[in-house]
């Protein structure tokens, strides 16, 4: 390792042909990170780093144990344990933070690699490998989503090695943490056989029951984390005085109103000539619509209506979300079913069932959940596509049972009653497929309770009242 000093930065580097430009270097105005790839020939091409150090913690870490020189001594040990990772060229010290220079790797993230393969089945047994060998070398790493693994000619590589550790003794808590956190990003949509393959593959069934909670309980801390950050500028939602948008979304509105489309004691629904305000008597009502919506946007989930931006209640005036107008784009589901079924062969009602079990599905895949599931609550675009109104209604849960009863009632008593029952258990079975329940009871009870109830839907002549 060759020692050197160059505008205020201590540099450690293995290979003189760095020395040349990092003599000259200059970092970037950056708050957290830079990354540089410095290419010198052909055959030479290097990947630099830069962690930025805020505060006092920041200070002592950069005295005592500096992200880039950890991640150095990181890339080494790994590698004299046989685990890929790329290979430590360096790292560089100065007050502002540290930097790592590592030989550059030309490859995948395993998530994009896992989604655009068609054999998904290999990919999942190499990551049950690595995560074996891991732990035989008493391996943890606290941040290992798939975006910090790389692959390269089907190889698997570790990066951002400054929060890993090597343990002396290796606990099952370090196991499980290893695995949910590897897993976290595509557990919702491994099939049944995918995830059999993993545990298999990785050698210990029995961690998986484990697993699967942990990666629930990270998931549900993330969410929460974004709700907590709805009302604040972040790397997605912009604030300007009262008014909240998601970046990305700057919009020249028309103040033109057109008029009222609905009035009840705990909302009021306006019609502009370019989009709808809703308007919130409840100021949490309001504040949870807007927290769902940011989690969704963090989701990248298009499942509601899009919202151009809220504005926050002021002393003489309620707060409102102004969103699209669907006008015209399509109807809701009560009134969908009312116009279309009797005309529908038994492929074209098979077909409608596929697409509104998969939406629901995936709703449940990602922990969301809606408080009243109405058909009115559930909007048929003319492309086929849903949506889920009443954005306050929408919470973040792993749905169980009770929710599935309730849910079911909800969509039993607000739809035709000419809908077959068929039809209806098709759609059940569907949703329910791949959850670990008592399909039979829940039936039942579902059944039970909704035969006792009337059935209220918004049909293409008006409201109806009917019976089972």
């Amino acid at each position: 390792m060759k020692h050197f000093k160059a505008k205020g930065i201590d540099w450690y580097i293995k290979e003189d042909a760095l020395i040349q430009i990092l003599n000259t270097f200059e970092p970037k105005n950056t708050d957290r990170r830079d990354y540089r790839i410095i290419e010198i020939n052909k055959d030479k091409t290097y990947f630099l780093k830069f962690f930025r150090e805020k505060g006092i913690s920041g200070f002592l870490r950069r005295k005592i144990n500096p992200r880039g020189k950890r991640e150095f001594v990181m890339g080494k040990r790994l590698l004299s344990l046989s685990i890929r990772t790329p290979e430590p060229i360096g790292y560089g010290i100065s007050k502002e933070g540290s930097f790592v220079i590592q030989r550059y790797l030309s490859g995948k993230s395993f998530l994009d690699t896992f989604y655009e393969s068609i054999d998904r089945t290999s990919h999942i047994k190499d990551l049950a490998t690595l995560l074996r060998e891991m732990k035989a070398s008493n391996i943890r790493h606290n941040d290992l989503h798939l975006n910090n693994i790389i692959v390269k000619d089907k190889n698997l590589y570790l990066i951002d090695l400054h929060k890993m550790r090597i343990k002396r003794q290796f606990s099952v808590s370090d196991e499980v943490s290893n695995i949910s956190h590897s897993l976290a990003m595509i557990y919702r949509d491994l099939s049944e056989d995918e995830r059999e393959t993993f545990f298999s593959s990785y050698g210990n069934l029995k961690i998986r029951k484990k697993v699967e909670s942990t990666i629930i309980d990270m998931w549900m801390s993330w969410i929460e984390r974004k709700k907590k950050r709805a009302f604040k500028e972040t790397s997605i939602v912009k604030r300007e005085g009262d008014i909240l948008y998601i970046k990305g979304n700057q919009w020249q509105r028309k103040d033109i109103f057109k008029e009222i489309i609905k009035k009840d004691k705990k909302t009021e629904l306006r019609r502009y000539d370019d989009h709808i305000r809703k308007y919130y008597r409840d100021k949490r009502r309001l504040k949870k619509a807007w927290e769902a919506y940011v989690v969704l946007s963090y989701m990248s989930l298009n499942v509601t209506p899009a919202v151009f931006f809220i504005k926050l209640p002021q002393a003489d005036e309620p707060g409102f979300m102004a969103m699209e107008d669907l006008l015209g784009v399509g109807e809701e589901l009560d009134r969908y079913l009312d116009r279309y079924y009797r005309q529908m062969d038994k492929k074209e009602r098979g077909a409608f069932i596929e697409r509104l079990s998969s939406f629901l599905k995936g709703l449940f895949n990602m922990s969301i959940f809606h408080g009243d599931f109405k058909a009115c609550n559930i909007f048929v675009k003319d492309n086929g596509s849903f949506l889920l109104l009443d954005m306050e209604d929408i919470f973040f849960k792993n749905v169980g049972e009770k929710d599935l009863i309730h849910m079911f009632i909800q969509l039993n008593t607000t739809i035709p009653e000419y809908i077959r029952h068929t039809d209806r258990m098709r759609c059940f079975l569907k949703v329910t497929k791949d959850l670990k329940i008592n399909k039979k009871a829940l039936v039942r009870r579902i059944a039970k309770t909704s035969l006792d109830m009337d059935i209220v839907y918004e049909g293409i002549d008006g409201l109806k009242f009917e019976r089972f």
